[in-house]
């Protein structure tokens, strides 16, 4: 079941501290240089996609991470769903010379068609807010953006040994974050390494130990 992050998170939660702080994230960090790091959006965001799915968007200017995702196979869509991205851009995508835009995440979808998001923002006064915003062409951004879209969930379906693509990229992170594997070690390859790591991570978690990432083994890795 979704859980909204409506409230800031723990200020030792390694996806929103930097890898040279001991954390997990590469995105350019605070500009004050506080533990917790991200008064930057994309600090946040890709921490808060990470942490959920496993996924972490390679690091790009706000307006440029659906052209990031999309490269993963992530979805973009003009449709809102609770856990997915809503990225704007501040200029021309790929240019951060006239505005770098701004993403957000989604956390609630109201019964009027609102969104509430959970975001940051680079040198803000606060790191994290929440906010409504109202359905339209520009999801309640200021004019001087305009709104690209929703970048979505990764689909969990069943992954076997020999796949490829999205779904073994999460699998792989989410070994990775909880000590099964190495960071080079995720290729979105479904070989031999991470066959045992899924092995162990089973074996070690008192689930079936067949190899196979299916719903329970989904739901004991995003624990």
């Amino acid at each position: 079941m979704f859980k909204p992050q409506l409230t800031i998170p723990d200020a030792h939660d390694g996806y929103f501290i930097s890898k040279k702080e001991g954390g997990l994230n590469d995105s350019i960090p605070r500009p004050d240089g506080s533990k917790l790091q991200f008064a930057n959006c994309v600090f946040y965001a890709r921490g808060i996609f990470a942490k959920r799915y496993g996924v972490w968007i390679p690091s790009a200017n706000a307006e440029d991470l659906t052209i990031k995702a999309a490269l993963l196979g992530l979805t973009i869509s003009q449709t809102p769903v609770e856990g997915a991205l809503a990225v704007w851009a501040k200029g021309k995508q790929q240019n951060g010379k006239d505005g770098a835009g701004h993403v957000a995440s989604v956390e609630v979808i109201n019964d009027n068609g609102s969104i509430v998001t959970s975001e940051s923002g680079w040198n803000a006064n606060k790191p994290f807010w929440t906010q409504t915003r109202k359905a339209g062409p520009n999801w309640g951004q200021d004019s001087s953006y305009w709104f690209v879209g929703f970048i979505l969930p990764p689909t969990q379906d069943i992954v076997k040994f020999g796949a490829s693509g999205p779904a073994v990229n999460t699998m792989q992170s989410l070994l990775y974050a909880k000590g099964y594997l190495r960071g080079g070690e995720i290729d979105g390859k479904f070989g031999k390494i991470t066959l045992g790591a899924l092995l162990a991570f089973q074996f070690q978690n008192g689930l079936e130990v067949d190899g196979v990432c299916g719903p329970k083994t989904w739901a004991a890795l995003k624990k």
